[in-house]
């Protein structure tokens, strides 16, 4: 792990606070892009907007004017909203906004994508007795009843496809040269398909969805062939079905960390998934989750 104070943050997590911090304090990018003109900003109105919107990316001196506008309003309206971070500790330091920025922590490869907060000690008894075993079962289960609980407070399964999310499946798919890419999210028993391009991508069982293994754990789930591969060569898609070979998913979070679905890409054919491919990937939840944060319900 590495922390924001120890060298250049990473631009999409510089990116992805701003737009927590302007969607958690309700500003609007106009008043926004006023401030950031006041700064010395550069871009129009709508290239801010698009920066906000996770669309686009802007270099590093207007990332931390922007940083700097949506951090005077947080500080003129008194709001008690964690701010948008700076390009390195050093112009953080000097931006005057340090003390109300919250640390950071990231993966080894600069993302954020934050697991769901874990409270206490490991439940399990002095001599790892049944008693444990039993405390360790309670807090799963009251685990997946609040990350369900954040997936239908999101208000995304309220809602049926949307072109937002339909942009980026299509995107993946080209990208990756791939048969489909979808968005998914997985409730107590179902994957319910958001976004999908190309012919695989259905609701499932939650015990049939490949997206369900995606999300128990905090990294790229990545089958080169699962035809080979002993943990997947069984199962339904791959041997029936779609007879899936090629598999790829990121986990989606909310802005408090749940992991309630997944960004996957798949093909009818296997194929190699280079590191360069899995930071794609990663690009590409995250402007999904900034999609979601800006605009909830939307």
């Amino acid at each position: 792990m590495r922390t924001e104070g120890s060298g250049v943050l990473e631009e999409i997590i510089q990116q992805w606070t701003a737009a927590q911090a302007v969607g958690a304090a309700g500003l609007s990018p106009a008043e926004v892009w006023l401030y950031y003109l006041g700064s010395g900003g550069r871009l129009d109105e709508v290239e801010l907007e698009g920066y906000l919107a996770g669309l686009l990316m802007i270099s590093a001196t207007q990332r931390d004017l922007a940083s700097d506008a949506i951090n005077e309003l947080l500080e003129d309206r008194d709001l008690p909203v964690d701010g948008a971070h700076y390009s390195t500790g050093e112009v953080a330091a000097e931006s005057g906004f340090a003390e109300y920025l919250r640390p950071l922590v990231t993966t080894p490869e600069g993302y954020r994508f934050d697991r769901p907060p874990v409270t206490g000690s490991p439940a399990c008894g002095s001599d790892g007795s049944a008693a444990g075993t039993d405390r360790d079962q309670e807090r799963q289960a009251e685990t997946e009843f609040r990350r369900c609980q954040a997936l239908y407070g999101s208000g995304l399964l309220e809602t049926r496809t949307e072109e937002r999310f339909d942009r980026i499946t299509a995107y993946a798919r080209e990208h990756f040269g791939v048969s489909s890419a979808s968005i998914s999210f997985i409730t107590e028993d179902r994957q319910i398909i958001k976004s999908v391009t190309g012919p695989i991508g259905q609701d499932l069982p939650r015990e049939l969805s490949l997206c369900a293994v995606t999300i128990q754990k905090d990294r790229t789930l990545v089958i080169s062939n699962a035809a080979v591969d002993p943990a997947f060569r069984d199962h339904p898609l791959v041997a029936g079905g779609p007879r899936a070979r090629f598999y790829a998913g990121h986990p989606i979070s909310t802005a408090d960390g749940w992991r309630i679905g997944s960004l996957c890409v798949i093909d009818d054919r296997p194929r190699a998934f280079t590191v360069d491919d899995e930071r794609d990937l990663k690009r590409l939840a995250a402007q999904v989750q900034i999609e979601m944060w800006l605009n909830p319900g939307h």
